[in-house]
């Protein structure tokens, strides 16, 4: 599928060493019908190939682009910007295989703004209107009346993107000399706008926020992306005067040698789990603290972070499956951030009777608790844990469970074997 955004067509082995194969059937014409988001898409695609090759220790990998017939100028300008080899196959025999050269990020971010501008205007005159603040809000009211299923891959990423494609412009307009999409490896789909200011360049992410959009409905509404970057950029994070606060982020997400953070659980510094990430929470933001910038001693940042979780109010709502008792505790943004709370945990473990629980933070705002001296629960509680993680699009955290001592995170339990599917939740009466 030419728009499978996050998933590798096929992976195989050339001449020693492990490729990737992405594949588009679509016939030149169709592509050039797409021309905006044919870029968006190829880029996309090849970019995250190369990045789980690299995850799995082959970098630098070759992903190979298999086009029927010849590739059109926009596409094949992807497929150069992005280093990808190119791959014609026309079915009697005379594929042709094409070496583009090197990737460059400034190539692929320069076509990225095209394409992203281009596709808000497309957008645009598809709803019928001139005006993008309007464009955006109706393709929102259609979005959240009837949201595209994720498994309807050409509905769903087109969407998303063309969501993201109006943000874009109407942040460009509120700064137009210094707004562009460029790339990055901190988003699903690569690339977030950058606004450069006097202090540095603030990136956001229209693309996640538009996922989240698609998938959670209004309160993820793309115009509180705007809100959220004029306080970013009006009123940048301040660690003396700001209320410091831990957050819960995923490794890849993040540019780890510039920001404050530590890991979860220091004895296993390598698992894929979240990490500890510490900033200022804002009106509209979570404002990172980059190193740099930070007065003072880390551990007195990190006790006020401790101290505001603690007075962090959430709601705990008791489920039960079975004869399986779970916590899911919500109703604030930080939800999730509780599984730092020493304190609350161990209100928990009263609560459930339990000297050990298991918890997982599938997505933000979410944490799931239960009982877990006896282990019989513990394959039923993964499969949820992973269920909500999956369905959480870009709410996602981790589908990890962790083990929890006397309030503290000991441990985790490595994903060995599928379990089975969770049983129904309902709510105590």
């Amino acid at each position: 599928m030419y728009c499978s955004l996050d998933k590798i067509d096929l992976a195989a082995t050339l001449h020693g060493q492990p490729v990737a194969l992405q594949t588009d059937h679509r016939t030149a014409r169709e592509i050039e019908d797409e021309p905006e988001l044919s870029a968006l898409f190829a880029m996309t695609r090849v970019l995250n190939a190369r990045a789980h090759l690299a995850a799995e220790g082959h970098a630098p990998g070759a992903v190979h682009y298999v086009v029927a017939g010849e590739a059109p100028p926009l596409l094949r300008e992807a497929l150069t910007a992005t280093g990808a080899i190119l791959e014609h196959v026309d079915g009697v025999g005379a594929d042709r295989v094409e070496e583009l050269g090197a990737p460059s990020a400034s190539a692929a971010s320069e076509l990225a703004d095209r394409s992203f501008a281009a596709l808000a205007r497309r957008a645009a005159a598809h709803v019928g209107v001139r005006d993008l603040a309007i464009a955006l809000r109706m393709l929102e009211d259609a979005t959240f009346a009837a949201p595209p299923a994720r498994d309807d891959e050409p509905a769903y990423w087109t969407r998303v993107l063309e969501l993201a494609a109006l943000t874009g412009e109407l942040l460009r307009a509120r700064h137009p000399d210094v707004g562009r999409w460029v790339q990055t490896d901190r988003s699903l789909v690569p690339f977030g706008f950058q606004v450069s200011t006097g202090s540095g360049a603030t990136i956001m992410f229209p693309t996640n926020r538009a996922q989240r959009a698609v998938e959670d409905g209004r309160d993820e509404s793309l115009f509180k992306l705007l809100v959220a970057t004029e306080e970013a950029l009006e009123h940048p994070p301040d660690a003396a005067t700001g209320r410091m606060m831990p957050s819960l982020r995923t490794k890849r997400s993040l540019e780890l040698d510039e920001v404050i953070w530590r890991p979860l659980l220091p004895a296993h510094a390598d698992a894929d789990v979240p990490v500890i990430v510490y900033g200022i929470d804002g009106e509209s933001t979570f404002g990172m603290i980059r190193r740099q910038l930070l007065e003072g001693d880390l551990e007195d940042a990190f006790e006020a972070a401790r101290a505001n979780l603690a007075a962090e109010p959430v709601a705990i709502e008791e489920l039960h499956a079975d004869e399986m008792i779970l916590y899911a505790i919500t109703g604030s943004y930080y939800a999730a951030e509780k599984l730092l709370d020493a304190a609350f945990l161990r209100r928990l473990h009263r609560e459930l009777g339990a000297r050990r629980l298991a918890a997982a933070v599938p997505a933000r705002g979410l944490l799931l608790v239960i009982a877990a001296d006896a282990p019989v629960h513990l394959h039923r509680f993964a499969a949820l844990a992973r269920l909500r993680h999956d369905d959480s699009g870009g709410r996602a955290l981790s589908p990890a469970v962790f083990l929890v001592e006397a309030g503290e995170v000991v441990g985790f339990v490595p994903e060995t074997v599928p379990s089975p599917a969770p049983p129904p939740l309902r709510a105590e009466k």
